[in-house]
């Protein structure tokens, strides 16, 4: 199955001391492997952009694709603009940060470049207008990131930059920016990911069958429900209150982790795991399951997601606030005399799921609030509400986060 996701910012053109990165710009310094401050950005962002409470929409994004074009805005900034970006990306400092950038599109590339069990492609590219004096050491440090354009030439400039995107997406998604999104701008920010693969264990089409998912306990579907019977890893986190399945890809470096609370009238279980949702919790979960037989019956589905000026208002709610802002913005370290600002977001995602792959499946079960390891066969059943995360394993990274509550939204 596959899924695409794209996030693009649009700058406008204010003002501080310049720097390239920081005083001693040593790229030297060993890498960081613990992305949880990544996970916690993403699950921070996710509760501000989704109306969780709400029973008629679903959801779907990349928290990791938001936080690449956010650094790669970070980079570019300085004074209280930084610092409030480094609180809501919970970094320390530029050199450190770009070191662990490198390091993950490194460490992807390799994967990538060895492993043809699935596919997962990742892009970063700030888009500036040719009227634009970017500092020559930026272009050097970000000579691969950076990149020219006239957007006087609206329509040419456009097409260049949705040439970029649906090229890392494997044509999913063609058109993320308008010609009139452009023509005003002096700086588009631009992030595309796109994630392909197959179940480590394929769903057999003919056990597909038509059942019921209940959006409300007063409100239900018959969808396609895929099924299956087989070993997987399964736990129960009190914590977080929710059943967690994983549903590995092939090579098992990433996996779909299915997280599904409980679904009892009068007590709304989802809710309840969202607000209570960190990566301490996550990744505490996800060491915490054991390997069993489990009866595993999931929705067949299509997700597509259309983010704009709401990921600005989610962001402001993180405390970003002056990257948004003409007369506050500051992005000097990318433009020493301009006011850039960023004056609109885009963010497009798309993921289908079905019987042989994807990125998206869901799990169901009432909880038996006990870690013991149960007996015999557990069916899991998701026939309600459930969060599903595209994780990568190795490196601990939420690439794709989504939420199906409704099959008619």
């Amino acid at each position: 199955m596959q899924g695409g996701v794209v996030l693009v910012v649009l700058a406008l053109v204010a003002g501080a001391r310049p720097q390239c990165l920081s005083e001693n710009d040593n790229l030297d310094i060993p890498a960081s492997s613990d992305l949880s401050p990544i996970t916690d950005f993403g699950l921070e962002l996710f509760k501000g952009l989704f109306p969780y409470n709400s029973t008629t929409r679903n959801f779907f994004f990349s928290p990791y694709s938001v936080w690449n074009a956010l650094t790669l805005a970070y980079f570019g900034s300085g004074g209280e603009t930084q610092l409030q970006l480094e609180e809501a990306l919970r970094v320390t400092d530029k050199v450190t940060t770009l070191k662990n950038w490198r390091a993950l599109e490194f460490l992807y590339r390799m994967r990538q470049a060895n492993n043809s069990d699935y596919t997962f492609n990742l892009a970063n590219r700030a888009f500036f207008d040719k009227t634009v004096s970017l500092r020559t050491c930026m272009d050097a440090i970000l000579h691969n990131e950076l990149q020219v354009l006239d957007f006087s030439q609206a329509t040419e400039a456009a097409n260049e930059i949705n040439n970029f995107v649906s090229e890392t997406t494997k044509g999913r998604i063609n058109t993320l920016v308008e010609p009139a999104d452009v023509s005003q701008a002096k700086m588009v920010l631009a992030n595309a990911a796109f994630f392909k693969g197959t179940w480590l264990y394929q769903f057999k089409p003919s056990q597909t069958r038509k059942n019921l998912f209940y959006a409300t306990p007063e409100d239900y579907y018959f969808v396609d429900m895929m099924t299956q019977k087989g070993n997987f890893r399964h736990g129960v986190s009190e914590e977080l209150g929710a059943h967690i399945l994983e549903l590995p890809y092939t090579g098992e470096a990433v996996s779909m982790y299915i997280l599904l609370p409980p679904f009892i009238s009068g007590e709304n279980g989802f809710n309840a795991m969202v607000e209570r949702l960190n990566a301490s919790l996550l990744h505490e979960a996800f060491n915490n399951m054991w390997r069993m037989q489990v009866e595993v019956i999931i929705p067949k589905f299509k997700l597509e997601q259309l983010i704009e000026n709401e990921l600005m208002v989610a962001l402001a709610g993180m405390g970003v606030t002056d990257l948004f802002d003409q007369r506050l913005a500051n992005l000097t370290a990318f433009v020493p005399s301009g006011s850039l600002s960023i004056g609109k977001s885009i963010h497009k995602a798309f993921v289908e799921v079905s019987e042989e792959g994807t990125e998206a499946a869901a799990a169901t079960a009432l909880i038996s609030w006990r870690i013991a390891r149960p007996v015999g066969p557990e069916k899991f059943e998701c026939n309600h509400p459930f969060l599903f995360i595209i994780y990568d394993n190795l490196t601990k990274n939420v690439l794709f986060l989504g939420a199906y509550k409704n099959p008619k939204a």
